[in-house]
């Protein structure tokens, strides 16, 4: 039974969704989604997959069902490993150049601001969603443990494991809302 309440918490979310994709219209950005949950139960409250179903060529297709890159919003789970594995919110990490060599590639991980902060807590570290520390922890857990931890939280899109490295905790493996 669909009531009214349920209608304009749908309008609205539909509204939201362009005027956030208006703002940033210089971005390219053509379209985006919105999925509100009730936490509790899974319940769906609302979802708009696209921002208009007749645009062409996007507007059919359900961003809320596909699988995308999650970006940062991953690492609280790559950290939930690490408070599994000794280290706590006090744990100092160390935001610093770093370049990791295997025999296929070199990479050189760097944080949004394009800076360093040196050494900082774990709860700084993850507040401010800061990147090198996140893949030097990464670094020491694991990738595969790391695959394993988000498995066993919900995460059921990362079968091959082959396909990730380090930059998972980056946000490097698709995943469904």
């Amino acid at each position: 039974v669909t009531t009214t309440l349920d209608l304009d918490i749908q309008e609205k979310a539909e509204q939201i969704l362009r005027e956030e994709l208006e703002k940033i219209s210089g971005l390219n950005v053509t379209n985006g989604a919105i999925l509100v949950t009730k936490p509790s139960t899974g319940e769906i409250l609302t979802m708009v997959g696209s921002v208009d179903y007749f645009a062409t060529p996007s507007g059919a297709f359900n961003v809320t069902t596909a699988q995308r890159q999650p970006g940062s919003s991953i690492k609280p789970l790559m950290y939930s490993l690490a408070l599994e594995n000794n280290y706590t919110a006090a744990t100092i990490i160390d935001d610093s150049p770093v370049v990791f060599r295997n025999p296929d590639e070199t990479y050189a991980p760097v944080n949004y601001d394009g800076k360093f902060h040196g050494r900082l807590p774990l709860r700084m570290v993850l507040a401010n969603s800061l990147n090198v520390p996140a893949v030097k922890v990464l670094s020491t857990l694991g990738v595969n443990n790391f695959i394993e931890q988000a498995r066993s939280l919900g995460i059921s899109t990362w079968n091959d494991p082959s396909r990730f490295g380090l930059s998972l905790t980056l946000g490097g493996g698709e995943v469904k809302m």
